[in-house]
């Protein structure tokens, strides 16, 4: 008996790709993996449920100067600087792709020029160019579609932050690492297997609900063995055609007799809810820990056996440590990136993110609305409230209480 054996493909990093006849550098075998992981953002319920949930937080309710009031003149002028929503998708692919890219527009080109705006700037249209001897990237070039890209199409080079005298330069957030001089990989590089694999389970339920539930097949032709081109050849066709999260589910034999028929057994998937069930909590359990969420409480999963209360404080005491960990550091790096950009203008006012925390809010707006309804209470007489001191009973029930019966009733108890 012969057998073939259908290998799985595992995720492997992309890498960035030199060409000696091309002047930039392409992301992945395939020029494309800012599209790979657009996809599975898109895709991917827990992973796009971590990346907003977590881009949100690091916008929190804006950037602000230090010392200042949010609708201060100052400001309003760091926010014309850079406007919110290009703040947003900044920070949304910085985390999303792994990098982001802000288009620097100076006032004029050449000598004493002065930043007057940042823009967000698309970097899944940017490729890097080749590094000069000292290892700098002088430029990148842009194609809003690398994926169509012709031999013909002109591509536009814009030149890289600080190594020009144009009027319009191109800033990479890039985080450092190792090895990486062209792309950063995305911080949860090691999550991506599961948010395939939660893709591939979503894909293979809906597609088992709409074609009928069957058990995984075992197809043996029984008429001869062939050459290997043949084999390789029906090993493709049946790949193509059955394997896979959208697999067809008829095969189609001819055969010469009914003894040289094709056979197709079921190997039945014992227990296949549950499987299925540990799959998917496996797979959300390991994106969530790529992404560093500290609760799944932060992205509103709720898990059993849990009351209100402690769920409270689980949200609360897990934002906390999740803003600390993980969003002050994505805060903290581009308050560096914009610092530097306005470093060429001169001195640099103390940048912050108002950072948004609902919880810890809405504890201490509830401890000042009770504050505030104490206070709001009818008034007391003083000389009331010294009675009250006295008989330790409410002014407010209307009772005149002997302080004679008080001392009898005290001393009646003592004696039980």
């Amino acid at each position: 008996m012969n057998f073939d054996f259908l290998n799985l493909s595992g995720y492997e990093m992309p890498k960035a790709i030199e060409d000696r006849r091309k002047e930039w550098v392409a992301y992945g075998e395939d020029n494309n993996y800012y599209a790979f992981l657009i996809d599975s953002y898109l895709q991917s319920a827990t992973n796009n449920a971590a990346i907003k949930s977590i881009s949100d937080n690091i916008y929190g309710e804006g950037i602000c100067i230090e010392g200042k009031e949010k609708d201060s003149k100052e400001v309003k002028e760091l926010r014309q600087f850079i406007g919110n929503r290009c703040l947003r998708k900044i920070i949304l692919e910085r985390k999303m792709l792994g990098q982001a890219a802000m288009q620097v527009i100076y006032n004029k080109a050449g000598n004493d020029r002065k930043v007057i705006k940042v823009k967000h700037f698309p970097i899944h249209t940017l490729r890097p160019e080749k590094m000069d001897s000292e290892g700098t990237i002088n430029n990148y070039y842009y194609h809003p579609r690398w994926s169509e890209k012709k031999r013909s199409d002109v591509l536009k080079k814009i030149p890289a932050f600080n190594t020009s005298k144009e009027k319009i330069e191109i800033y990479i957030v890039k985080p450092y690492l190792s090895s990486y001089e062209y792309f950063s990989p995305v911080d949860y590089s090691g999550a991506l297997p599961y948010v395939e694999l939660e893709n591939e389970i979503a894909d293979y339920l809906l597609n088992e609900t709409k074609n009928s539930f069957s058990g995984t097949k075992v197809i043996n032709f029984n008429n001869g063995i062939p050459d290997n081109e043949a084999r390789d050849m029906i090993t493709r066709d049946v790949k193509q055609k059955l394997t896979g999260s959208r697999g067809q589910k008829v095969i189609v034999a001819f055969n010469e007799n009914a003894e040289s028929k094709t056979t197709v057994e079921d190997i039945s998937l014992n227990d296949a809810p549950a499987h299925y069930e540990y799959l998917a909590n496996e797979a959300m359990h390991k994106i969530l820990v790529g992404h560093r969420i500290t609760s799944p409480m932060l992205l509103g999963i709720k898990e059993s056996g849990n009351g209100l209360a402690s769920n409270a404080d689980e949200i609360k005491n897990a934002s906390q440590l999740f803003q600390s960990t993980v969003i002050g550091n994505y805060q903290d790096e581009l308050i560096d990136c914009l610092s530097e950009i306005m470093e060429l203008n001169g001195e640099v006012p103390e940048l912050y993110f108002i950072t948004s925390q609902p919880i810890e809010f809405t504890s201490e707006d509830q401890e000042a609305d009770y504050t505030d309804n104490k206070e709001k209470e009818a008034p007391v007489d003083k000389e009331e409230a010294k009675k009250e001191d006295d008989t330790n009973l409410s002014a407010q029930t209307g009772l005149s209480v002997d302080p004679k019966f008080i001392k009898d009733a005290l001393e009646l108890y003592k004696n039980v």
